[in-house]
């Protein structure tokens, strides 16, 4: 935050030390007008305008016509409020008002979900891979998942290689999404002149048959018809994955019997 010693002193007495985002107290006589709340919301508005390297408590402060020592009352660091942000964001996340009895159908669903709340908010995946303190909400996302997989036989180590797969694969499909995006919005972008005559040169060779098959291929663009395509091949892969887990437990229970 850069604060001066003396302040980052005076601000530890004015406040209760707390292990996390979520034990925060409010001290009597703070702006009755801020809520932590409002605040996160204010920090959420930011990244999804601007990115998340352009949130900061001054900044959020000044949105909502406040000071930074007040909004610290509420958020002890910048650590938890992007801790409380993600846990807000991850709020959008919805889980199927009916069970769904099979695992191809929860890790869809799993992947469609983080797919839709990543876009709309792009930043979360900065804080992913911060190591973050998750919270409540997305300890209720995990506990779905995991629940939901149990229900078809899959173990909890299991269940979290399968996730985290799946998730890193969703992640990279909406950076795709979101580089292709902006690409296309920027004004008077080109690409460099020197680029294709090289690469052209390099490939007239006959040295690299494939890659000039690949190049000449139509490309392949990242919507829903390509996010399901790929989403079937994750899904192929974790089917084969289950097949041998169910095997070695199959094999496990012949031996102990």
């Amino acid at each position: 935050m850069g604060l001066s010693k003396p302040t980052a002193n005076r601000l530890q007495r004015q406040r209760v030390k707390v292990s996390s985002a979520w034990d925060a107290i409010v001290h009597d006589g703070d702006d009755s007008s801020l809520t932590r709340e409002r605040i996160v919301a204010a920090g959420i508005a930011i990244a999804d305008q601007d990115g998340l390297a352009r949130v900061s408590i001054r900044r959020i402060a000044a949105q909502l016509h406040s000071s930074p020592m007040s909004l610290y009352h509420y958020v002890p660091s910048k650590r938890d409020l992007l801790n409380l942000m993600l846990d807000a964001a991850n709020a959008d996340f919805g889980c199927p008002a009916k069970t769904i009895t099979d695992w191809r159908g929860v890790l869809c669903h799993f992947a469609w979900e983080s797919r839709r709340c990543l876009k709309q908010h792009p930043w979360v995946n900065q804080l992913h891979a911060s190591d973050p303190e998750y919270g409540p909400e997305s300890i209720r996302i995990l506990e779905w998942l995991l629940t939901s997989l149990s229900k078809v036989g899959l173990d909890v180590r299991t269940s979290i290689r399968v996730i985290t797969v799946l998730y890193v694969f969703v992640k990279g499909f909406v950076a795709d999404e979101s580089s292709r995006s902006s690409a296309s919005k920027s004004e008077g972008r080109r690409p460099s002149a020197n680029q294709p005559t090289f690469a052209k040169a390099i490939l007239a060779t006959g040295n690299y048959p494939h890659v000039r098959q690949f190049i000449e291929m139509t490309a392949e663009i990242p919507d829903d018809q390509g996010f399901e395509h790929a989403l079937n091949l994750i899904l192929n892969g974790v089917a084969v994955e289950i097949q041998l887990h169910g095997r070695s437990l199959a094999a496990k229970q012949r031996k102990e019997a």
